[in-house]
């Protein structure tokens, strides 16, 4: 259903939507790609509670504050697109996000800080504080349009969530950075 409702928000509903076994299949895996970032995220999440964890925002390494900074753009983007009830403009700087920004390269270069460093190590705990705002920001940007992907995430954060539902949880600003 999830795959459908991306199908649908993605594509340009000002003229005929197209669709077919190749379209389904490319719009299966941008999903896919979202959900698997999103496991990753979370995963990595497992012993990071950000009320005892969480890195100020100006001790942050400059990597990770530039990290924060591209997921306050999107924030900025989505939040436009959607105003302007631009779903696929929407979608389209989310999905530019997790796939080339976090996946084919954050998230790639972060594992060694997450993987071989100290639980308690700075530099590991910097990366989970980006880390847990990224999913919030994520969720918080997939929710208009895949709603039930978007809670999944919320309902699945390894630590106690600021509301009970995405939906209650407005839309983030990440922290200042200075």
């Amino acid at each position: 259903a999830d795959v459908l409702r991306l199908r649908g928000a993605s594509a340009n509903y000002a003229a005929d939507v197209c669709i077919g076994d190749n379209i389904l299949k490319q719009t299966a895996d941008a999903y896919r790609k979202l959900r698997n970032t999103a496991r990753f995220l979370l995963g990595n999440l497992h012993d990071f509670d950000p009320a005892v964890h969480a890195v100020p925002a100006d001790e942050l390494p400059e990597l990770d504050r530039h990290v924060l900074g591209l997921m306050q753009r999107t924030l900025d983007e989505a939040r436009g697109a959607y105003d302007d009830f631009a779903f696929q403009r929407a979608l389209s700087a989310v999905q530019q996000l997790v796939v080339s920004d976090l996946s084919n390269f954050y998230l790639d270069v972060s594992k060694d800080r997450l993987y071989i460093c100290a639980p308690d190590e700075p530099q590991r705990r910097a990366c989970q504080t980006v880390l847990a705002e990224l999913v919030r920001g994520v969720a918080a940007a997939l929710a208009p349009a895949l709603p039930h992907l978007a809670e999944d995430i919320w309902q699945n954060l390894p630590y106690a969530a600021p509301t009970v539902s995405v939906f209650e949880a407005g839309w983030p600003n990440m922290p200042v950075l200075t």
